[in-house]
C-alpha cells in the first residue's frame, strides 16, 4: 500500500507564541495604565504651568495695589484739606443764613430808631432770638413796630416780656424768636 499523504495533525500544548485571553487583558491593562499615567502627568504639568501663570498675576496685582496705596497715601493730605474747606464753607453758609434773618430784624430796629420811634434801645442777639430793651413815646408806635416785625418770614414769635409806663414814655422788653435757618425744611 502506498502511503497516503494524510494531513498531519499537530497539537501544541505549549503557550509559546500563542495569545491567551489573560495575556491580552494583561497587555491592555498595562497599556491603559501607561496611558493613564501619561495623561495624569500631562494634567499635573498643565496644572503646574497654570499655577505659575496665576502666581504671576497675583504678584502683579499685589504690585499694582502697592502703587495705588502709595498714590492714595500721597493724596491723603490734599483730601483732608479739601474736606476741611468743605466743612468751613458749610459752616459759613449756615452762619450766613442764620445771621441774615437777624440782620433784617436789626435793620428794621435801626430804621425805627432813626425814624424817632424809639428814643433808646438796647439789643441783645442770641442764637435764635433778638432781645430788645427800649423806650418809645407811645404804645401805638410799639404796636406798629412789632406788627412790622411779624411780616418777616424768618420771625417765629414775638413776645413782650415787660412793659411799663413811665414819665418819659413806654419802657418795654421784647423777645423776637427767629427760625433755625440751618434746618432742611426751609430750603
Amino acid at each position: 500500500m502506498a502511503k497516503r499523504n494524510s494531513p498531519k495533525l499537530n497539537i501544541n500544548l505549549s503557550s509559546k507564541g500563542k495569545q491567551t485571553v489573560g495575556k491580552v487583558v494583561y497587555g491592555w491593562t498595562i497599556d491603559a495604565g501607561r496611558a493613564i499615567i501619561v495623561i495624569i502627568e500631562l494634567i499635573a504639568l498643565i496644572a503646574l504651568g497654570y499655577r505659575f501663570i496665576i502666581d504671576r498675576k497675583i504678584v502683579d496685582l499685589h504690585d499694582q495695589i502697592k502703587k495705588e496705596e502709595l498714590f492714595i497715601t500721597l493724596q491723603e493730605t490734599d483730601e483732608k484739606a479739601y474736606r476741611s474747606i468743605q466743612d468751613r464753607l458749610k459752616n459759613i453758609k449756615s452762619t450766613n443764613e442764620e445771621t441774615a434773618a437777624k440782620v433784617q430784624i436789626m435793620n428794621e430796629i435801626l430804621k425805627a430808631i432813626s425814624a424817632g420811634t424809639f428814643f433808646s434801645a438796647n439789643l441783645s442777639i442770641n442764637d435764635r432770638s433778638v432781645l430788645i430793651d427800649g423806650s418809645t413815646f407811645s404804645i401805638f408806635t410799639l404796636t406798629d413796630f412789632l406788627n412790622s416785625l411779624k411780616e418777616f418770614p424768618s420771625v417765629v414769635s414775638i413776645s413782650i416780656d415787660e412793659i411799663t409806663a413811665t414819665d418819659e414814655g413806654i419802657r418795654f422788653k421784647s423777645r423776637v424768636d427767629v427760625k433755625d435757618m440751618s434746618s432742611k425744611d426751609l430750603k
